[in-house]
């Protein structure tokens, strides 16, 4: 590569200051200084400027960074002061010089790179000293040492000129109050989740925020990091020749979202219109969510709505409404629901995957850890629900969860913020995340004879906080079963013939033959531009029109007609209505919710509670979700009551609460189950002689 010398770097760099744009900046830094204290050049600049220059700067940056400063200074004379100065921050850094943290080598030390990541901790700010002020114990003299590293340099001698103490072992008195500080910041990033290649730890790096960038970034952050790639020594009692690495950060680029990231020119968005005017748009999105997984029809379609998802809105008293949809999926082993899971965790940029039976509350929502900053102060590591704000957090096995890791759900699926209270530290973080999880049934496998709610393990607190839950059964049926496993062959059949090479021939058939039969479990839109699609959908706001607005106030108070004494349906359901039939606008990139957007949502709240909180006799009851006690039940519960204050004074035995009860039209099993409720409830107890008491 061609050298350049000192004077044709600062040459170079005068030229770029020179342009209007940063000419402006810097006038406004003089005028603002100390508040603003950083030109940020953007690299296209240098690039356009000189092309192998822009190559230098990203070998030599150290040299090229501080003749830059120096060219800035020079155009600022009012700051002086030793330790005071200017930064130059470069960003935008090309393609090339962007790295993967596993990729980093020992090639890279001394280069600028650029790092993605999510923060996985960040230390609080602390001051760092840059110039330290010394005074002569003997003679008063005043000596300025710069401060490198984090071990303080002292003066090796007195620089009074008249040489009267040089000779002398001299103390030197450090002027805390006068020495220059900046503010210093660590922060650990690791690897996006979806770079991941299957059974891959994400890496993690350190880096140095220094001065005006330091306390931006904050756990869960999606960002860049531009800076220099360093190498310390471990600390160790032995020198070691083996060192680690950190980066010293020179600009910080944030991504406000992950759809953000996509790039839409103007031949996509084209595309993406055109796309969005298909009258199969619907089925085709639904086709291309998990091709190789056969039927689930209504679970791709709330889960294809769930990507979309609605609106999220700050009304004027500062309360916000999430538009994140949650869905559920309860249902047999053996009907593809963490294939599923897995798929969209895929699919969904942020998608981060955790599994129940392995996660605890801190790995969800944030663990305290020590920090190795110096003082060993305890530091909050962000949890997976944090990594994937605004994404999508995919948690299987949900019912494998203990109960204590289970409620660190409920608070980040409405308010979207968790609470942190641990090692005396007091936080919120951020996790604005739809949510798909997936669960198995109480005893492994639905039974047909059976209730369907009663057969979920889950509380009542959490499954209210779902948008849509799906139940899934495997039942023997004789087409059902023969299109299945022609289905899941085909798919078996057609990744075999991709292994194979072109014009490979098989049993007398082609390879491009079987693919072409096997076309059907390909998806119609490819990921990428499935991506863009939805990326692209993000910008809508759709409004509601009076018809859709009728069509779901009609349908909601239709249920709630519908649950007799008890209460069919919640204000939390009807959230449900409007966030789906906003997600449903956003698909077709329409900026009105209509009758058909309505409807759709209609369709999948309806037929959720009806397999959910629909009774024998026709009649819904969301209590059951919502309290885990149905309306029917409890009024089991005030006959048992209303038993026990009548005759139970002195404790009644099984067999004569059943036949109370059974005057009051009660069967023996429900009396079993109540007189159960209320002793897991406390209101009851047994006596060693078999009675049961009032507590």
């Amino acid at each position: 590569m061609t050298g350049f010398q000192d004077n044709e770097i600062a040459k170079i760099w005068g030229e770029i200051l020179s342009t209007d744009k940063y000419r402006v900046m810097i006038a406004d830094i003089a005028d603002n200084y100390p508040d603003k204290k950083s030109v940020s050049i953007d690299y296209s600049d240098i690039n356009m400027q000189d092309v192998d220059f822009s190559a230098y700067v990203l070998e030599e940056p150290d040299r090229c960074l501080e003749i830059a400063r120096k060219a800035v200074m020079d155009l600022v004379p009012s700051i002086n002061k030793p330790g005071q100065g200017i930064n130059v921050r470069i960003f935008n850094l090309p393609r090339d010089a962007k790295v993967e943290v596993r990729n980093l080598r020992a090639d890279h030390l001394g280069r600028l790179v650029a790092v993605e990541g999510l923060v996985r901790k960040v230390t609080t700010v602390k001051p760092r000293m840059t110039y330290a002020l010394f005074r002569c114990a003997r003679c008063g003299s005043e000596i300025w040492v710069e401060q490198t590293g984090m071990i303080m340099k002292e003066p090796l001698m007195c620089n009074n000129p008249d040489g009267s103490c040089n000779k002398q072992a001299t103390r030197f008195i450090e002027d805390l109050k006068a020495s220059t500080y900046m503010d210093t910041q660590k922060v650990e990033i690791q690897e996006r989740p979806e770079g991941l290649r299957g059974g891959s730890q994400p890496e993690r790096l350190t880096g140095y925020v220094e001065d005006d960038i330091a306390g931006l970034v904050t756990a869960g952050n999606s960002i860049t990091l531009n800076g220099i790639l360093r190498s310390a020594e471990k600390l160790d009692r032995d020198k070691s020749t083996v060192f680690e690495i950190y980066l010293d950060v020179n600009s910080v680029e944030f991504e406000q979202h992950e759809y953000d990231e996509i790039q839409i020119t103007e031949e996509d968005e084209a595309e993406i219109l055109a796309m969005s005017k298909d009258p199969n748009l619907y089925d085709n999105i639904l086709q291309s969510i998990a091709p190789s997984i056969y039927g689930m029809h209504d679970e791709k379609k709330a889960i294809a709505l769930q990507l979309f998802g609605g609106c999220h809105k700050e009304m004027d008293d500062g309360t916000n409404i999430r538009g994140d949809i949650h869905i559920l999926l309860i249902g047999d082993p053996g009907v593809a629901k963490s294939q599923l899971l897995r798929y969209m965790s895929s699919l969904a940029p942020r998608g981060i995957y955790a599994s129940g039976k392995s996660a605890s509350a801190a790995g969800l929502t944030a663990a305290a850890v020590r920090d190795d900053f110096g003082d060993g102060r305890w530091t909050l590591e962000a949890g997976a629900l944090v990594l994937a704000d605004k994404g999508l957090a995919c948690v299987d096995e949900l019912d494998k969860m203990t109960e204590q890791d289970r409620s660190a759900l409920h608070e980040a699926m409405e308010a979207q913020k968790i609470s942190v209270a641990k090692a005396g530290i007091n936080a919120t973080l951020q996790c604005r995340c739809s949510m798909l999880a997936a669960a198995n049934p109480k005893y492994g496998r639905f039974e047909a004879d059976q209730n369907i709610y009663t057969q979920i393990d889950l509380p009542p607190p959490l499954m209210s906080r779902f948008d849509i839950i799906e139940v899934l059964t495997d039942k023997p049926d004789k087409k059902h079963d023969q299109e299945l496993s022609s289905y899941i062959l085909k798919t078996h059949l057609r990744g075999e013939a991709r292994m194979l090479p072109e014009g490979s021939v098989i049993d007398g058939r082609e390879v491009s033959d079987i693919l072409k039969e096997t076309d059907k479990i390909k998806p119609i839109y490819s990921i990428e531009k499935l991506r863009k699609y939805v990326a692209y959908s993000k910008r809508i706001v759709p409004v509601m029109t009076p018809s859709a607005e009728k069509i779901i106030q009609d349908s909601f108070l239709r249920i709630r007609k519908m649950g007799g004494d008890g209460v069919a349906i919640t204000a939390r359901q009807l959230e449900g209505y409007v966030r789906l039939s906003e997600a449903s606008a956003r698909m077709r990139l329409s900026d009105r919710v209509t009758d058909q957007d309505a409807n759709v949502a209609a369709e999948l709240v309806e037929a959720y509670i009806q397999r959910i909180a629909g009774n024998d006799d026709g009649t819904y009851d969301i209590d059951r979700l919502t309290s885990g006690i149905s309306n029917k039940d409890r009024n089991k519960l005030d006959i048992i009551r209303s038993i026990f204050n009548q005759f139970g004074a002195d404790g009644l035995e099984m067999e004569e609460i059943v036949q109370h009860a059974s005057n009051n039209g009660l069967s023996e099993s429900e009396v079993d189950h109540a007189v159960r409720t209320m002793s897991d409830g406390g209101e009851l107890y047994r006596t060693p002689s078999g009675k049961y008491k009032k507590a």
